[in-house]
């Protein structure tokens, strides 16, 4: 017979609910996004710089903040693939900086197409 070692779990962090492990990035991407209050007609635009990613979202850093459950369309150029990559974020959780300091927002990816799953995958691990 033969005996298998049962795999160790990774432990994580006391707090920790991500899924998937993050992998440093630091991308430029565009937030698209309806005027919350609906005085503006059109999309909003606005560019952050991703801190990480992974598979299930993204880490960025912006000058302005974003509260827990805003949605919008997020725009990718990947540098290590030269892949445009789009998708449908929800923020999750927001910090409250210092003076100086961007805001650190946590999004989730939902309602996001299988190609761009994919070309999200390349970005993160080919490296």
């Amino acid at each position: 017979m033969f005996w298998r070692k049962k795999k160790e779990k990774k432990k994580r962090a006391p707090g920790e609910k991500r899924k998937e492990p993050r992998q440093a990035d630091s991308s430029e991407i565009v937030l698209e996004y309806e005027d919350p209050e609906g005085l503006a007609p059109g999309k909003k635009i606005y560019y952050a710089r991703a801190k990480d990613a992974s598979p299930g979202g993204l880490r960025i850093l912006s000058e302005i903040p974003f509260p827990v459950g805003f949605v919008f369309d997020i725009k990718l150029k990947s540098h290590r693939t030269g892949k445009s990559i789009e998708a449908k974020g929800r923020v999750k959780w927001s910090t409250s900086p210092p003076p100086g300091k961007a805001y650190e927002i946590g999004v989730e990816f939902i309602e996001t197409p299988i190609r761009s799953i994919m070309d999200l995958l390349e970005h993160i691990y080919k490296g």
